[in-house]
């Protein structure tokens, strides 16, 4: 998932920019809440010419600040929204989402069922478009070594202190955590949770930044603040073409999967206008455009005869299936262990 303009701007600036912004809207106007750097421009542009229908992206910078915006808003100034799968079943339990209007959108035939349902309420709430894979992007020629295991990012080299940057994602960081030490992921025993934790908290001294990667030119990464970050498969690859000693590993332990949507708002008036803008995107050869703007994996089946040869043969796009095989999706945790893992995030930050 293409992640962010900078690290660290307040949730008041995504606030502000809905509200300067909101007297512009007109009848004709979609509003998508989105990563920056997560679409193909382009395809809005054709969609406008099509439909005359404009789209206004508003962007958000953290989960936490997406989620903080539609709380304090109820989703009202909002017709779509990106999110991971995982998240659907919270946001139905705010109401904030409409069901997908399956017969508005003929091209969800393009979907395999086994991302349309992956989490609870996703296939009847949201419309997968991308999938993909965390892992640990590094720089080699600052490093001076290949990583192999997640063990080299959580029990660092002493080189590496204040050069780390980890995802300012609190599910994301403990899940891996388990990873790391050789548990599933969904193992939320006593002891799982508790080594875990311990594995982070002996981590922090390392860690200059717990947030999401800047993915411009004057990216920490690019310019070499940071050595090894937390990141997503395709923000490596966009980061990459920028400067070529950027590398990606999936761990030998194995990863977690993820599977990012649209979905729409409850509080939406143009639910239709919402429902023909994903069926735009998810025509074969526009969801074939989108994957290789954003150096993602598409969910889209009958896009695949539309991408190209090096998008197709990427294996940091699309992983083997020996590195499927000991990857992982996420559940749910119990709302305890979300608790724990989000008072664990607090800790860390506070101490940065």
């Amino acid at each position: 998932m293409t992640r962010s303009l900078s690290l660290f701007r307040p949730l008041l600036f995504a606030v502000g920019l809905f509200f300067s912004c909101a007297w512009a809207a007109h009848s004709e106007e979609l509003v998508l809440l989105n990563w920056d750097e997560y679409m193909d421009r382009e395809l809005l542009a054709e969609f406008e010419q099509e439909t005359g229908i404009h789209v206004r992206e508003v962007f958000f910078e953290t989960e936490e600040a997406r989620d903080g915006l539609l709380a304090q808003t109820n989703g009202v100034g909002f017709d779509l929204v990106v999110v991971q799968a995982k998240d659907i079943q919270a946001y139905v339990r705010s109401n904030w989402l409409a069901p997908i209007p399956a017969e508005a959108i003929p091209n969800l035939a393009n979907i395999p069922g086994k991302w349309r349902n992956t989490y609870p309420e996703a296939e009847r709430y949201s419309v997968p478009w991308a999938w993909g894979t965390l892992g640990i992007g590094y720089r080699k020629d600052l490093l001076k070594a290949e990583v192999s295991s997640w063990m080299e990012l959580f029990r660092p080299a002493e080189i590496l202190r204040n050069r780390i940057m980890m995802l300012g994602d609190s599910i994301a960081m403990r899940t891996i955590a388990m990873k790391a030490l050789g548990f599933s992921m969904n193992n939320f025993d006593k002891q799982v949770l508790d080594e875990s934790a311990a594995l982070l908290q002996a981590q922090q001294p390392f860690i200059h930044t717990y947030g999401y990667m800047g993915l411009g030119e004057k990216s920490p990464l690019i310019s070499g603040q940071y050595w090894m970050a937390l990141m997503f498969n395709g923000d490596a690859i966009t980061l990459g073409k920028m400067e070529p000693n950027i590398a990606f590993v999936v761990p030998k332990e194995g990863t977690l999967l993820w599977v990012d949507t649209f979905a729409i708002l409850q509080a939406s008036p143009k639910q239709a206008l919402a429902a023909r803008l994903i069926d735009f995107l998810h025509r074969p050869k526009n969801a074939a455009r989108l994957a290789e703007t954003v150096n993602f994996a598409t969910v889209n089946e009958a896009a695949r005869p539309f991408l190209s040869t090096a998008h197709l043969n990427n294996p940091i796009i699309y992983p083997t299936q020996e590195v499927l095989d000991r990857s992982e999706f996420a559940k749910n945790p119990p709302a305890k262990v979300v608790n724990n893992f989000k008072s664990l995030q607090a800790q860390l930050t506070h101490k940065k």
